[in-house]
């Protein structure tokens, strides 16, 4: 390794974890108050619920890597994906550096720069573990250790569902490279995960029947087919996208690249990219057609972006001034863009606050302990992750907490407390205010309202007397 790429390497890291822990100490957002927050509560309450260290909706690997981090809150959370995001884009620029490809370390810098993707580490989701895993692998396939990263890929299931997608594509590779001694180590991750929870689940067959997006319907519908493809420009901005387009096109038209290039990394994007149009296009495996799937695939788009950029400095070979000022303008451009005000960019400091309803349910928590109402004796039901946080519940206790839907509130008592919202609990539950009072005979205590993120958010607390 030479100094330059080193020193180069080592100060956008440094860089990039001081900007990130600043980030984490200054704003409280959650990025996302939905899967972002259930996914943190998994990984803190595990400890305390086992069972919770095989949820195949939490995912097992992710929880397993999490939970520590989880124990600080969820400030550790966000610390653990900015830890797995560093590992990304340093991983990116030793694959670069492997690879031959010049401005090695300009690779990493195009991964820290994606603005949906530098936004989703303060978060509590699983796409950054994601892509930790994936490049790791890329690396060690590089550096000769192909048993130990189709080992390590064989787990990526147990991150996001859609490592059964990478888990083909990798499949193909070793096929392709006459690896076949190798192959069967694509099992691994399933042969240990059906093992080591075959306790919680009752059959060795979990890791196959309880993946939840395991159905050819989808409750969220279905969408355009270049849904994906203009959702991209959302999460990389502009200079990025294209660069990745030309990165692309100069792989297929130059037709010089390796195995490991073509499989690996183009065939793994691609693949992925493309099994997340069909299932929106389609309305299957319950598709919601959200962005941030794209950011568990963004060290690969990394890689990428960098063969655009060097193939655009390729059109000025022999002029090293020329080439020089291409490529600060470019990076320069790369770097710059996040803080633009065009719509793809980052909305600072907005998009790193608690959103709307995140901040609802706080007045709702201050609310019910005004109220007199004990936390630690009294049945909640509600479906609204957040809410958990600032009552001090676990989530996970069904003396405590009970999911708001049409089941659980049969068995409603006198003295337990319903907190209603028009998102989780209609949307998701089905459960119509109107209902609760008809249907359950509760009475309404409070009512909160707020305008935010373009719809109203409305929370209401109501007694079962």
């Amino acid at each position: 390794m030479q100094p330059s790429f080193k020193k180069g390497i080592g100060f956008l890291l440094a860089l990039f974890l001081a900007a990130g822990l600043y980030l984490i100490l200054r704003f409280d957002g959650t990025a996302d108050s939905g899967d972002s927050v259930q996914h943190y509560l998994i990984a803190r309450y595990a400890f305390q619920h086992p069972r919770l260290f095989f949820d195949h909706w939490g995912k097992p690997f992710f929880v397993l890597l999490s939970a520590p981090f989880a124990q600080l809150g969820f400030t550790g959370m966000k610390l653990f994906n900015l830890l797995a995001a560093a590992g990304s884009a340093w991983l990116v620029a030793l694959c670069c550096r492997r690879l031959g490809y010049a401005h090695a370390a300009g690779a990493g810098l195009l991964f820290i720069c994606a603005p949906y993707s530098f936004e989703l580490i303060f978060s509590g989701l699983t796409e950054h573990l994601f892509g930790l895993v994936l490049i790791l692998g890329v690396y060690l396939v590089l550096a000769g250790r192909t048993a130990w990263a189709v080992v390590l890929v064989s787990f990526l299931p147990f991150v996001r569902s859609e490592g059964l997608v990478i888990m083909g594509m990798w499949g193909l590779y070793l096929l392709m490279e006459r690896q076949w001694k190798v192959l069967p180590l694509l099992l691994a991750g399933h042969v240990v995960y059906a093992l080591a929870g075959a306790w919680a689940h009752g059959s060795l067959l979990w890791v196959f029947n309880k993946i939840p997006y395991a159905t050819p319907e989808s409750v969220y519908g279905a969408g355009a087919f270049f849904h994906f493809a203009e959702q991209l420009f959302y999460v990389i901005g502009p200079v990025l996208y294209g660069l990745l387009v030309l990165g692309i096109l100069e792989m297929i038209i130059r037709r010089k690249a390796t195995g490991e290039e073509w499989w690996l990394i183009l065939g793994g994007f691609l693949a992925y990219f493309t099994a997340h149009t069909l299932f929106w296009y389609f309305g299957i495996f319950n598709s919601m057609g959200l962005k941030r799937v794209l950011v568990a695939v963004m060290p690969l788009v990394a890689i990428l972006g960098l063969r655009g950029l060097n193939f655009v400095l390729s059109w000025a070979e022999g002029r090293k001034r020329l080439q020089q000022g291409l490529l600060f303008l470019l990076l320069a451009a790369v770097v710059a863009f996040p803080f633009t005000k065009n719509k793809a960019a980052i909305d600072w400091p907005n998009d790193f606050t608690l959103k709307a309803d995140q901040q609802l349910a706080q007045e709702v928590a201050v609310f019910i302990r005004q109220a007199g109402i004990r936390t630690d004796s009294t049945t909640f039901f509600f479906s609204h992750p957040y809410l958990s946080i600032p009552l001090g519940l676990d989530y996970f206790r069904p003396e405590l907490r009970r999911e708001l839907d049409p089941n659980a509130l049969q068995s409603l008592k006198p003295g337990d407390v319903v907190v209603w919202e028009n998102w989780f609990a209609v949307v998701d539950k089905g459960v119509s205010l109107e209902a609760l009072p008809e249907q359950y005979g509760l009475e309404v205590l409070r009512t909160f309202e707020r305008e935010g993120e373009g719809r109203r958010v409305e929370f209401v607390v109501l007694v079962d007397r």
